[in-house]
């Protein structure tokens, strides 16, 4: 009868004692498990062939055939640019444009914008876009494309791009002369970069993402239809080596797979190399698997800050499938035949496009719109990498439900009537009453503290009156919002000062915590996988090692200490600190070790100052995101590090006298009950 009675070896407290036991080694298990197969996504057998979801598209299917007016006709208008340019060194040439656009027939329109910057203190600025619409013969204005360029002055920091403008100028007086168009083209060229941009999409669609006293987009004068697609064009020069492919869009949105597979396929037939984040030298993408892994990496970091690579990236919120073809200039000089060679397929490559574009009879939806691009004809489909995220993330969900079956396997330090204090059962186990005093309202307490001040710090920069005092006291925006967060951090590392929880508080709290981190890593990585992954690589091995109880019995405080280390690392900012060292220290070699720490600090205020200016006018959630959620994690695990268990002595002996008389029964149930 003892083996159908003793609940010791009952296959339920078998397995539950064998996953307390092995719970962090469990854990970790998984997690590796996730980076492996992570790692294989890269071979040809975990990963798929590009292929066209969208039949209507017809890739390839027309023929155009541009006469020698058209190529000379960019030339001379890029001759032209270059001389406008030279008397225009601030300022986009606003009148040239206007006029190329009206002598080529289109509607042409301007549109004004203004920036209230939110940081500065009350500095304005000011932009105009000029755009011109090519309206469809075959259909009333009920759907169009957009080819669209940023005009960069010849001070500008980047790399000159205006070869792009010419092209479109010349296609356009092209393809004025068609008759074949179902949806309206617009030929956009924008200042301020992803600024202009932003405003003409608000000012499009009348749409009030942000607030109106930061972007005033004004209005415009003329529009065509709904957007379809759109096109961004960033050529360094006519005689370009090879295309990069940019999709990475706002809160990394991608464009759906269909358009990507349309770029390429009309490039490659066009002689053009392109591809999507070339990994060789000279313009070859690289094929082996070390490649490829560097490849899937590169669009990994690439996509998880959430920024924009281009205007095309703007598009996405609206439902716009848009990317950018950026062109790199060839190294060595090319005769005038093999530019006009290189004008030609260029001008094909945009007309190829634009017919595609206008044979569809809807929107994109047919292909993918979440995936990993590992070259420029393999991707990842996001039903092939989510088990990565979910693996590691899971690792924590599992981790809290192991937690929770271990709260009823001992005592715990609870309240025992006096009269039952020594009392046991038939198994010698001590009696202890599952009516445990455990307060609910401290650990909701902990956790809405903790959260207020993730939303204290998302809210405490948008804070006008707090800027204008910041300014105010002749202090920088970066130094201003650094002692913000800053502040916050001090005020939630001495937090654990005033909190007093008992063991079994703790324990809830961990598995609050444990649930809410692993919830919000896969909640993130459906939304943008690249941002869940690399948040998952961090915070999965630091939230399985932690582990409370240990803190409570350990006699040296050597662990304390290393735990509370490890944990302060992981605060947001010395994270951001560690990228901006590794970044600065990768872009610049010659710098001794304490001018790149020195530098780093400067790099580190201003990220965290974009991210507050990319969060208000364009709405890049980055910021909100670890201010509210992962923040407010972190000040949780702090304070689980300086756990104030009150022991009661009696439940305490009782815990001693258990483990004493039920070590052999563990080992051997069966022999004992025989």
């Amino acid at each position: 009868m003892g083996l159908l009675t003793d609940p010791s070896i009952s296959q339920k407290t078998k397995y539950s004692n064998k996953l307390i036991t092995y719970n962090r080694g469990i854990c970790f298990t998984l997690y590796l498990i996730g980076l492996i197969y992570f790692c294989f996504l890269a071979d040809n057998n975990f990963n798929s062939s590009t292929y066209f979801s969208e039949n209507a598209l017809l890739p390839g299917l027309v023929y155009t055939d541009f006469n020698y007016d058209v190529i000379n006709l960019a030339e001379n208008l890029q001759n032209d640019l270059e001389r406008e340019r030279e008397t225009h060194k601030n300022v986009m040439p606003y009148a040239w444009i206007l006029a190329k656009m009206r002598r080529i027939g289109l509607e042409t329109h301007t549109h004004n914008f203004t920036l209230n910057y939110p940081l500065g203190g009350g500095k304005i600025f000011k932009g105009k876009n000029v755009y011109g619409i090519l309206r469809a013969p075959r259909i009333g204005s009920t759907e169009s494309i957009v080819i669209s360029v940023p005009y960069r002055t010849p001070e500008s920091v980047h790399p000159e791009i205006t070869h792009g403008l010419s092209l479109i100028l010349a296609f356009a007086d092209f393809a004025r002369r068609q008759v074949y168009w179902a949806k309206d083209i617009i030929f956009l060229v924008t200042e301020q970069e992803q600024l202009g941009m932003q405003a003409w999409l608000q000012a499009y669609y009348g749409s009030d993402d942000n607030d109106n006293s930061i972007l005033d987009s004004g209005s415009l004068n003329g529009r065509a239809g709904a957007i379809q697609a759109a096109i961004n064009l960033e050529l360094q020069s006519f005689s370009i080596d090879y295309i990069n492919l940019k999709i990475e869009g706002l809160n990394g949105q991608l464009p759906n797979l269909d358009l990507h597979n349309l770029v390429q396929h009309l490039s490659h037939k066009q002689g053009v190399s392109t591809a999507y984040k070339l990994t060789s030298s000279k313009g070859k993408p690289g094929r082996t698997y070390e490649d490829k892994l560097f490849n899937l990496l590169s669009m990994i970091i690439t996509q998880s800050n959430g920024v924009p690579t281009g205007n095309h990236g703007l598009f996405h919120k609206y439902g716009i499938e848009a990317l950018t073809l950026e062109g790199y200039k060839k190294e060595e000089k090319l005769t005038s035949g093999q530019v006009k060679q290189k004008i030609y397929s260029l001008l094909k490559i945009i007309d190829g496009i634009s017919r595609s574009l206008n044979n569809l009879l809807e929107r994109f939806h047919q292909s993918y719109f979440f995936y990993l691009l590992v070259t420029e004809d393999r991707f990842v489909s996001i039903g092939d990498y989510m088990p990565v995220l979910g693996l590691m993330a899971g690792a924590l969900l599992i981790k809290a439900f192991i937690l929770w079956l271990s709260l009823n396997r001992e005592p715990t330090n609870a309240i025992v009537d006096d009269q039952n204090d020594d009392e046991e059962d038939s198994s010698g186990k001590p009696e202890c009453k599952n009516e445990q005093k455990f307060n609910f309202l401290q650990v909701g307490i902990l956790l809405i503290v903790a959260h207020s001040l993730g939303v204290l710090t998302s809210y405490l920069p948008l804070s006008t009156s707090l800027d204008k005092y910041i300014h105010a006291n002749g202090m920088s925006t970066q130094l201003g919002l650094f002692y913000i967060i800053l502040s916050v951090s001090l005020f939630a590392i001495i937090l654990p000062a005033f909190t007093t929880l008992n063991e079994l508080e703790n324990e809830i709290l961990h598995i609050a915590v444990l649930l809410e981190v692993g919830t919000a890593l896969i909640a993130v990585g459906m939304l943008n996988f690249s941002l869940g992954f690399l948040l998952s690589v961090g915070i999965v091995p630091f939230a399985i090692y932690v582990n409370p109880k240990q803190y409570v019995t350990a006699k040296s405080g050597l662990q304390k200490q290393l735990s509370r280390l490890n944990c302060l690392l992981f605060h947001p900012l010395c994270v951001v600190y560690c990228i901006v060292i590794a970044l600065t220290a990768y872009s610049f070699h010659e710098l001794s070790a304490e001018n790149i720490l020195k530098k780093a600090v400067k790099a580190t205020m201003d990220a965290i100052t974009y991210s507050v200016v990319d969060s208000m006018i364009y709405g890049n959630w980055m910021f909100n995101l670890i201010s509210i959620i992962f923040f407010p994690v972190w000040i949780l695990f702090w304070i689980l590090l300086f756990p104030k268990t009150i022991v009661d002595k009696k439940v305490a002996k009782l815990k001693i006298n258990w483990k004493e008389n039920n070590t052999d029964k563990i080992k051997h149930p069966i022999a004992i009950n025989h």
